[in-house]
């Protein structure tokens, strides 16, 4: 376009010239003839020019103007890329930051739960041993109940009459005189049974309180075998006797 305006401004030059130069056309020399008939017939061509240069020249700034657009958009759009490669490199940081946070949490909870389970542990093992003595103080203090229960319980069934010679309770009766058969029954009706010695100590215990000129029944007989002794109460044999002068007799009185 700047060869072609460069032409056209040569073509004004001569133009001008020639007509400045049409009164003595006569005399001029044959190259003036030649810009003259240049001139006439490039003239359509000059006047396109002209009425076109302006389109072009607005053309020409309306390309500018949008290749500017182009470019601004452009960056506009890089620096908008680069905001979200900037953001999606914090992004990561900051998941990579909340990963070391979030395994740094975890090996705490570990830790604490490692420290949780040796403590439950000692303090189990120490509250079995803890609850063994208990148990064992329960147990003890359970035979103790027991024992007094039993020696209450014993004291509260003793009957009227009954006095408690070595380790067990005996009525002694010493004003009815019974046969054996009805003494037997009136043991039973007391809650008891007429008494088998078991050993000579209780044998001269209770010795001690009788009376020596009475007789005195005892629960044993020799109903199975003659000779034999045992406990009418029980059937069992190995009982302690110790007879007096004509005893045993085996009448009912």
């Amino acid at each position: 376009m700047f060869r072609l305006s460069v032409l056209v401004l040569n073509l004004l030059l001569v133009s001008h010239e020639f007509s400045a130069g049409t009164a003595k056309i006569e005399i001029q020399p044959l190259p003036a003839l030649c810009n003259g008939y240049c001139f006439s017939t490039l003239k359509p061509v000059m006047e396109y020019v002209a009425i076109h240069q302006d389109k072009w020249n607005t053309c020409t700034e309306i390309l500018a103007n949008e290749t500017r657009k182009d470019q601004i958009q452009l960056n506009v759009q890089l620096d908008a890329l680069k905001a979200d490669v900037s953001n999606i490199k914090a992004s990561q940081l900051s998941k990579d930051e909340k990963l070391d946070r979030m395994e740094q949490e975890q090996f705490a909870i570990h830790e604490s739960l490692e420290t949780i389970n040796r403590y439950l542990t000692v303090n189990l093992d120490r509250t079995k041993l803890q609850l063994e003595a208990i148990k064992n103080t329960m147990d003890y203090k359970k035979a103790q109940m027991d024992g007094y229960f039993s020696a209450i319980i014993g004291i509260q069934c003793v009957q009227p009459g009954f006095e408690k010679i070595g380790d067990r309770y005996f009525y002694i009766e010493e004003d009815v005189e019974l046969n054996w058969l009805d003494a037997q029954a009136k043991c039973r009706r007391m809650g008891g049974h007429l008494a088998s010695i078991k050993t000579k100590q209780e044998f001269d215990a209770i010795v001690e309180k009788l009376d020596d000129s009475k007789s005195y029944f005892l629960g044993v007989n020799e109903n199975t075998k003659t000779g034999e002794f045992v406990s009418a109460a029980s059937g069992k044999s190995g009982l302690y006797h110790e007879w007096g002068p004509g005893e045993p007799h085996h009448n009912n009185d």
